[in-house]
């Protein structure tokens, strides 16, 4: 009699240590699972960020360029045929032009014939490449980041050459304070170290906020030697600046019709730093649950020593055991529900976020239907089907009705968290996506026993059906692919007034052996 019960006490510590070990597997999976879609979708939002602004400062972009052109040739006709045009007939072409925007006519001897700024007059320009540029042929030409000799701004400018009879004649200039760029990324609400840079084709920087110590040569640059030549418009990581040596993700759009590329760079450290605080806050939550099922093994390994020992205490210790057992699943249906609240606070997709729910929803049901029920060897599937996918219903708020036509089937310690898993991705699939418009609709679950501890699962609804190309393009149903493939069982999908699942599963190590013994090979004809 003590050595039957020395055997119950070896397999209740046995089932202990492997629901354990699957706990504990299960929180690991599910925390790197988190951790991967978290970082991509973390990744996904700085590109986001980063290209939306890259069009913004294009777009922007576009549209100086285009002031700037119109400027030069409206300004070209006002000043008639000597270049002395009247300021009234000037003024009346410059209205409406940006505030931080100057204009300036100078004669071919780069002496100053009008200017919107005081003192332009007394300073020479003629040494200047937007000058020289189109005295020497340039119809039009627009320079990279200079400092203004007469107000030490910091300014960029586009000329157009002037010519009368064929003859050059003098150079009109319109020149836009780095400024301009400020005012805009204050609008896009951007993390601090975020950046909008204005480029000139062949790699010199226009203009930039923050600004840079000065003028810049890009073309040397990963932007220029590899991304811009395979693509005008582009999303890509830089590891550190070259002018402040920050890592950014850069966004970057050639401007149509001008020589300019608007250049977006979002700062990551602050979104990695939120995203690894979450990761640290996961672990807090997780860690003592680790440590708890570490310690229960401990102790339950430590009673059976002793209890080998002490025969006399053969009971008492079946109890204690039945005891710690409960209340592992207890605290681990407890803490499931824990990862549940912090997955509601997360800032992740809704779907992904339901889904991780309902998952962790139908491990919870199975946890408090072992503890209730006291079974630790194998569970009634009768019982058991119920809680797992009306746990699933609530997460989604459907109103779906659930049918169950389920035999008494014994499942297995090693069966009972695949099957809820299983479980768990078909409801959902069927929540999801079998009516339309979140329809009311019927899921019916029938489980029927089979011979050598194998049964037969079918699932069915009726709703909507579905493509035969979407029965293994998702994420879920390559679970339920592997979940059946760990169970050694063999499933189809079909059409029949709505979808139907069908597997012939091992609920037990037997039903698992008689899966993977070698068939006999056929009698010859």
């Amino acid at each position: 009699m003590a050595l039957k019960r020395s055997w119950r006490e070896i397999s209740a510590v046995r089932l202990a240590v492997g629901l354990m070990a699957a706990a504990l597997t299960l929180f690991i999976g599910l925390l790197v699972f988190f951790v991967v879609i978290g970082t991509n979708q973390t990744r996904e939002r700085f590109e986001e960020r980063s290209r939306a602004a890259s069009q913004v400062v294009a777009t922007n972009a576009y549209w100086i360029a285009e002031v700037a052109n119109q400027t030069l040739r409206r300004v070209d006709s006002a000043m008639g045929t000597t270049l002395s045009g009247s300021e009234e007939e000037i003024d009346a072409v410059l209205q409406g032009l940006p505030a931080a925007t100057e204009v300036y006519v100078i004669d071919r001897n780069a002496n100053t014939v009008f200017a919107t700024v005081e003192g332009a007059a007394n300073t020479y320009i003629g040494d200047r490449e937007y000058f020289t540029a189109v005295r020497d042929g340039a119809p039009f030409y627009t320079s990279p980041l200079l400092v203004s000799r007469i107000t030490g701004d910091r300014i960029f400018v586009f000329s157009k050459r002037v010519e009368r009879r064929g003859v050059f004649a003098g150079a009109i200039m319109v020149s836009f304070s780095e400024t301009l760029l400020a005012d805009l990324w204050r609008t896009l609400d951007l993390d601090d170290g975020s950046t909008l840079s204005l480029v000139r084709a062949d790699g010199q920087l226009m203009a930039r906020f923050p600004p840079s110590p000065g003028p810049v040569d890009l073309s040397d640059t990963p932007l220029f030697t590899q991304y811009f030549k395979e693509n005008e418009v582009g999303t890509y990581i830089s590891e550190s600046s070259p002018i402040d040596g920050v890592a950014r993700v850069v966004s970057y759009r050639l401007v149509s019709d001008a020589p300019i590329i608007g250049l977006a760079s979002v700062a990551t450290n602050k979104g990695w730093s939120d995203f690894v605080n979450a990761i640290v806050s996961v672990l807090l939550i997780v860690s003592p649950v680790v440590l708890g099922l570490v310690l229960g093994g401990w102790w339950i390994v430590r009673l059976l020593v002793r209890d080998a020992e002490r025969a006399k205490e053969l009971e008492a210790s079946v109890e204690l055991n039945t005891m710690l057992f409960r209340e592992i699943h207890h605290r681990v249906k407890n803490n499931l529900a824990s990862v549940q609240a912090l997955v509601r606070m997360q800032d992740i997709p809704d779907n992904a976020k339901r889904d991780l729910q309902s998952r962790f929803a139908a491990m919870a049901a199975m946890h408090e239907h072992i503890y209730q029920q006291d079974r630790y060897e194998d569970i009634d599937a009768h019982d058991f089907i119920p809680p797992v996918v009306d746990q699933v219903k609530q997460a989604y708020g459907t109103e779906t009705t659930l049918v169950y036509d389920l035999d008494h089937v014994m499942v297995d310690r090693d069966h009972a968290t695949p099957l809820a898993l299983l479980l768990s991705e078909l409801a959902t699939n069927a929540f999801k996506y079998a009516f339309a418009d979140h329809q009311a609709g019927t899921l019916s679950i029938t489980l029927r026993q089979g011979g050598d501890g194998r049964a037969t699962l079918i699932v069915r609804d009726d709703g909507i059906g579905m493509e035969a190309a979407e029965f293994s393009k998702s994420m879920g149903m390559r679970l339920i692919r592997g979940i059946v493939g760990q169970m050694g069982g063999e499933y189809s999908f079909r059409n029949e007034g709505g979808v139907v699942f069908e597997a012939e599963l091992a609920l037990s190590v037997a039903g698992r052996a008689t899966a993977s013994a070698p068939e006999a090979d056929p009698a010859p004809r």
